[in-house]
């Protein structure tokens, strides 16, 4: 541990909130002075204090939970009530995700020296589940060092590509891997119908069993918004055809463009966006989002 970083951690604890430097417009040049540079220090700490904060409250409302303290001095007051009364009126999922998460989040800070933003927290807490929160936290210091070293942003892509490789059981790949964009699928080109009577050759769909098929980097296609690589939902008109010799193919074929769609309205920008405006909304509707996901998949291999 450096100098710098024990005194970032001593700066956090001993902060308080006058010591933030006013937010007034100063027309300054070149390098930082030495109150400048405390001033820089303690926005940091500001910084620093804030995160901490965070896992802090986590681990408080397990604890209120856990020792069964919020039942209050008659001893009836419910969870929910507990929480209308101490802690803004959260909800219990919303309160349930701030503990679930809090053990990461607290091995992350002790582990990398720096708090991690919730994106990538959230992106990790069920590898950590599997894992534990030790080793995921170890990836991720590993994942940020090599980020600053080489001067690449750790996006939450990245840690959901690290997520990925941890559940994958790969092993051997270099962490640098984690940082490519994702290989785009070759173009699709129709074939003209083959002639009656004659039998066609089969497709290459960029499968696994297909020769040659690419290697599709964490099965996404680049681009927050498209499908998932080697997908194609339009129809041509051979397909129309067939759903018309084989009408429960348009069925199928309507039920995968209804997935194509929901990956695409759950692409994590926007569901972060959500998760700010009603993290309990969310929460819920994600969960619903999981069993039928669950469903889907139990149809699709039985």
């Amino acid at each position: 541990m450096t100098s710098g970083t024990v005194g970032r951690k001593d700066r956090a604890r001993a902060f308080v909130p006058e010591l933030i430097p006013e937010p007034v417009e100063l027309d300054r040049t070149g390098p930082l002075d030495a109150r400048e540079q405390r001033d820089l220090e303690r926005i940091h700490a500001a910084r620093d204090h804030h995160q901490a904060a965070k896992w802090m409250r986590g681990k408080s409302l397990e604890a209120a939970f856990k020792r069964r303290l919020y039942r209050g001095e008659d001893g009836q007051r419910t969870r929910q009530q507990y929480l209308d009364d101490e802690w803004d009126g959260i909800s219990e999922s919303a309160a349930y995700l701030e503990i679930k998460e809090w053990r990461l989040a607290a091995q992350i800070h002790e582990t990398y020296e720096q708090p991690a933003p919730d994106s990538h927290v959230r992106a990790l807490v069920s590898v950590a589940e599997e894992k534990g929160c030790e080793e995921v936290a170890r990836w991720y210091a590993e994942l940020r060092q090599h980020g600053k070293a080489n001067g690449k942003r750790v996006t939450e892509k990245v840690v959901q590509n690290l997520a990925a490789y941890l559940t994958s059981g790969e092993t051997g790949r270099e962490i640098d891997a984690l940082f490519a964009p994702p290989q785009l699928p070759p173009p699709r080109t129709e074939k003209p119908p083959a002639p009656a009577g004659t039998d066609a050759a089969p497709e290459s769909t960029g499968s696994d069993d297909a020769p040659g098929a690419p290697f599709q980097n964490f099965g996404m296609a680049e681009g927050g918004d498209s499908a998932p690589a080697g997908l194609d939902t339009g129809q041509s008109e051979s397909q129309e055809q067939d759903d018309d010799q084989v009408p429960v193919l348009a069925g199928l074929r309507a039920a995968v463009a209804a997935l194509v769609d929901a990956h695409t309205a759950l692409e994590p920008t926007r569901v972060a966006q959500a998760r700010e405006a009603a993290p309990e909304d969310v929460e819920r509707l994600l969960g619903e989002a999981r069993a039928w996901a669950r469903k889907v998949l139990e149809r699709v291999d039985g």
